[in-house]
């Protein structure tokens, strides 16, 4: 039966590897899955196992066990992944823009390799619109305005606004070689994923009528998410997205998952942690630079998009270890700086230590080698199928707190996290906060006619706050953390009492809500008491007291 895994030994490893592994000696073509190497041909390369294997100080039993670990990480992965695979035709034009004449001698090179060219200068160009294989470009000349239409561009010092769209190559960012090698690459069919799965029941800008969020389109690089304000809908362009994750990590409800490593699929890899230290990498590091031994108990993770890891998926590592997280990086992205920052206050607040490290070269890592100290006491399991980004994250924060008043951290520009006041005085429970609250913050309790609220899964868009029909009754506390147990609780905000139909009985509105009511409406109705009495009734019984008392003045000649 074919195995899932080969391990291709160019070094002569001296001890035996789990069954479920095919050990092979030379380059190969079988139908693997997972290999260590590139000349053994499977669908997924995983060159951490290498890297593991030479650089780290585990005893020979803690690297059988861990290689296998690294290779079921790769499997888990690539079983619980959403993405799909999608293609693009793309012709053979290029647009060459530039100031420099001396490119003449690319234009003749590229149309010697069946490209069609054209160099135009870049102070022709007012914009750049769609995508690779139909790149729309406005252009002034003279006084009149054109449209060309080509496939890829290459474009010398692009400005930010041709960046944004896929197709557009920077030689001064990617060296003259590496963007004619995109260009040959793309010509004839590009491919592409979808990096994002989008739940818009729960996203704070889907059909909001004014915008309290909107994040995800502000941290893309590209135009893969955009707002259409008149809708109040995001557009995805999957063919423009580089699938870099930032869009994820500062989502507040956890509408965008990322495909390729699925919240529930990171929950499950996360156990294959247990006791160690995870050592994050993102893909475009060089493993190669990393020069120095791996201490005892650290397993690389290599991940995909390096911004998409936000609070649930890093505190989930914590707990699941109870060792600390180093990030080998040499960018973060704004949502995961920001619950960086939140994690480490928070475990500075509860177990005195460091919770995540961040660097980007060797002398770093080996630094935080020297200063690793475990906290299995943070050690914490959950269930997270079914559970929402915020669920998750406020289950386990508050297991950390464990009743405790650690006080508060201050959320960041990136990462919110609240509380809510209500003026129960001005709340007559109306209820409109709870039908704007998408996340289940807010809910309404007919059992004892209360509103509750849990900060702690709230995500402090404030859409409740704008909502609010009542003056000075609700307001939103931004930015904040309280690490107490009442934080994440639902507690009462308001509540009252039914008022009954003076007509059938039943009850119909709080108390509240008709006393309101009959407040503005009283002046109105004069001494009217068939209308006045009408306050007092439920809809059902309003038309029956008005028609009534029609009747009843018909039949003495009146009218009403």
């Amino acid at each position: 039966m074919q195995k899932e895994y080969v391990f291709y030994d160019t070094v002569g490893i001296d001890f035996p590897l789990d069954e479920a592994i095919e050990l092979v000696k030379s380059p190969c073509n079988g139908d693997f899955l997972v290999s260590n190497n590139p000349d053994a041909e499977a669908i997924i390369y995983a060159p951490e196992i290498n890297f593991y294997l030479q650089q780290s100080r585990d005893t020979i039993a803690q690297k059988i066990n861990n290689v296998t670990k690294l290779y079921a990480i790769r499997g888990l992965g690539f079983d619980f992944a959403q993405d799909m695979d999608y293609s693009q035709e793309v012709g053979n034009k290029v647009l060459i823009v530039t100031d420099d004449e001396s490119l003449e001698a690319l234009k003749a090179e590229l149309r010697d390799e069946d490209f069609t060219v054209m160099l135009l200068s870049p102070s022709a160009i007012l914009d750049v619109n769609g995508h690779i294989g139909a790149l729309h470009v406005t252009l002034k000349k003279e006084d009149e305005l054109l449209e060309l239409e080509c496939d890829q561009i290459l474009w010398w010092n692009a400005p930010i606004f041709a960046m944004k769209q896929s197709g557009v190559y920077d030689p001064a960012l990617l060296g003259l070689e590496g963007a004619l090698k995109k260009l040959r690459d793309n010509k004839g069919e590009y491919h592409y994923k979808n990096y994002i799965n989008y739940d818009p029941s729960i996203c704070q800008y889907h059909e909001r009528r004014v915008e309290v969020c909107g994040k995800c389109a502000e941290v893309c690089p590209t135009v893969a998410i955009l707002k259409e304000d008149e809708t109040k809908h995001l557009a995805f362009s999957h063919i423009d997205c580089h699938g870099c994750g930032g869009c994820i990590s500062v989502c507040p409800s956890g509408a965008l998952d990322y495909t390729q490593m699925p919240r529930i699929a990171f929950s499950h890899l996360s156990d294959y942690f247990k006791g160690s230290t995870a050592l994050i990498i993102p893909h475009k590091m060089d493993l190669s630079l990393i020069d120095i031994p791996l201490r005892e108990g650290v397993l690389p993770l290599m991940i995909e998009g390096e911004k998409y890891l936000h609070e649930a998926h890093l505190l989930n590592l914590l707990q699941t270890s109870g060792n600390p997280i180093i990030f080998y990086t040499d960018f973060i992205s704004k949502g995961t700086g920001d619950v960086i920052r939140i994690l480490n206050e928070i475990f500075e607040k509860k177990y005195h230590k460091k919770a995540i490290y961040v660097c980007e070269d060797s002398a770093d890592l080996a630094r935080i080698f020297e200063g690793l100290e475990s906290f299995p006491e943070c050690m914490y399991g959950i269930n997270e199928d079914g559970l929402r980004k915020r669920e998750i994250f406020s289950a386990r924060l508050s297991h950390l707190v464990d009743g405790e008043d650690l006080g508060v951290v201050k959320t960041g520009e990136h990462v919110h996290y609240g509380d809510i006041k209500i003026n129960e005085s001005n709340c007559t429970l109306c209820l409109s906060c709870v039908g704007a609250c998408n996340v289940r913050a807010l809910t309404a309790h007919p059992e004892d006619n209360s509103l509750r609220f849990n900060a702690s899964i709230c995500t402090n868009c404030g859409y409740c706050e704008v909502t609010c029909p009542e003056k000075d009754c609700l307001t939103v506390i931004k930015d904040e953390i309280s690490l107490k147990p009442s934080w994440f609780s639902q507690r009462v905000m308001a509540k009252d009492e039914l008022f009954t139909c003076l007509e059938c009985g039943m009850p119909f509105a709080t108390v509240k809500a008709v006393e309101k009511i009959a407040a503005i409406m009283t002046p109105l109705f004069g001494n009217d008491e068939v209308k006045l009495r009408t306050l007092y009734c439920c809809a059902a019984c309003k038309p029956k007291v008005m028609f009534k008392a029609h009747m009843e003045n018909e039949n003495k000649g009146l009218s009403l």
